[in-house]
């Protein structure tokens, strides 16, 4: 692990706060935020795949830690979400804060999937959820919408602050 893999958990660990804040604010209307999908894509969009990939695995098992699931269980998505972001990131203009938005709004509608399927059947009526995982989700991409620039700058600004030189950090494959 580098420099860097700590500098991107540091501002992960900030967004998780500030979310955890905003699930704690909607929860009156019963109604939740899920923003895996910006934890993901910068550093597999702008960091070499170990720098990144352990980012995914220590955010995601942070977010373990405070869930109702067997602990690894984001720490696995979160990796495998990383790889393949990651393998099709050369056919993407990456440094483009734009298709670094779509790529967190994409990755985090998979996640979402992913998570509501391996977990729905704790349900006592899955069918009756239909329409507040609809809710969710939507509250979740419109959140990344408006959260993604300046999250990505954050990241990007922090990198520069601490000393990572991105352009030496993006040589080579691995």
């Amino acid at each position: 692990m580098t420099r860097a893999t700590f500098v991107l958990l540091g501002c992960c660990v900030v967004m998780w706060a500030c979310v955890c804040q905003i699930n704690h604010t909607l929860s009156p209307l019963h109604l939740s935020v899920f923003v895996g999908g910006l934890f993901v894509a910068f550093s597999a969009l702008r960091l070499g795949f170990r720098e990144g990939w352990w980012c995914s695995i220590l955010i995601g098992l942070l977010m373990d830690s405070s869930a109702a699931v067997t602990f690894g269980f984001h720490a696995l998505i979160f990796a495998i979400a990383h790889t393949i972001i990651y393998n099709f990131r050369g056919r993407i203009p990456r440094e483009e804060t734009a298709f670094g938005v779509v790529v967190a709004l994409l990755t985090n509608i998979a996640l979402f999937l992913v998570i509501t399927f391996a977990l729905i059947h704790r349900s006592p009526n899955p069918s009756a959820m239909i329409t507040r995982l609809i809710c969710d989700l939507l509250a979740s991409e419109i959140l990344i919408i408006i959260v993604a620039p300046w999250f990505f700058a954050l990241q990007e600004r922090s990198l520069g602050l601490c000393g990572v030189d991105r352009r030496r950090e993006q040589r080579g494959l691995f």
